[in-house]
């Protein structure tokens, strides 16, 4: 039986159509996850970053789609199967149908991953009356552990009010803004458009948050495989407007429109104001 949680929940997201509700749906699960984590171990070894983290923690106006974890010193090791049995689990107690998806790759390379599927075709119709949608269509999130360890973030513990209080270990204001910095960088543009970095960019800009340097300099030393030790802030402004110069912003909102409410104006997104707002750019 599904839990009050997850209906109530729904109704102060007040989702007035399906992609509305399948993204506050897969919030309310991303915040289940973090608590059943938070009952384990998993964050003496790991910190919570990315987009997810700065919705959840920093009020950032998108949805997103992942839960993302870098691992917080080179001792750490992980045993990923017994955190996400863990989160079935509580993701079951709430009423909800949930299953694992894995494969055998998932588990090489520096990125650990495990992807939690979850029914919802029963709970639109609760929520809605009857609607329109394939029966088999499942919500999936993404789960992520970074196993390299980067030096030079600050971490910080947040406290998770939904669905009940709990702590989740965190990169701070600083060294977030610093990763992202780095995604938006270096993302490599064949693969994938992410308009998503440019949209968390200009969030961070608006709220006066200052990326950690030193910790975006040993990122970009990792990703670009080049010597930054000695990069300032004039650098790193350079290399932002070079990347801005050459971005399709056609591409970039077409990315960002699934994750933003239908009122917001996507127009006001182009290659200018991004340029101009590099004179806003500080570091700690």
């Amino acid at each position: 039986m599904l839990n009050n949680y997850i209906l109530e929940s729904l109704k102060l997201n007040n989702p007035k159509n399906l992609n509305e509700f399948e993204n506050a749906l897969r919030e309310i699960c991303q915040k289940i996850i973090l608590y059943a984590l938070s009952q384990t171990s998993f964050f003496k070894n790991v910190s919570f970053y990315g987009g997810t983290c700065l919705r959840i923690f920093h009020g950032l106006d998108r949805f997103s789609e992942d839960l993302d974890f870098q691992v917080i010193s080179e001792e750490c090791k992980l045993d990923f199967n017994q955190y996400m049995s863990k989160c079935i689990n509580v993701l079951e107690s709430y009423g909800l149908k949930a299953t694992i998806y894995s494969k055998p790759d998932y588990d090489i390379g520096e990125v650990r991953r495990r992807y939690i599927k979850i029914s919802h075709y029963d709970i639109a119709n609760e929520y809605f009356g009857k609607i329109s949608m394939n029966k088999e269509k499942l919500i999936s999130i993404k789960i992520e552990v970074s196993t390299n360890y980067i030096p030079g973030a600050n971490y910080e513990m947040k406290l998770l009010n939904s669905p009940t209080f709990s702590n989740v270990y965190c990169f701070d204001y600083g060294s977030l803004f610093a990763g992202k910095l780095n995604a938006l960088l270096t993302r490599n543009w064949r693969e994938r458009t992410k308009g998503r970095d440019y949209f968390d960019y200009m969030f961070y800009l608006s709220h006066n948050v200052r990326f950690n340097l030193e910790y975006l300099k040993n990122k970009l030393n990792y990703s670009l495989d080049k010597d930054t030790s000695n990069y300032n802030i004039d650098n790193i402004k350079e290399l932002l407007i070079e990347k801005f110069k050459e971005s399709d912003f056609d591409l970039i909102k077409h990315d960002i429109i699934p994750f933003v409410s239908d009122d917001y104006n996507i127009d006001s997104i182009d290659k200018n104001m991004f340029i101009a707002s590099i004179d806003y750019l500080k570091c700690e």
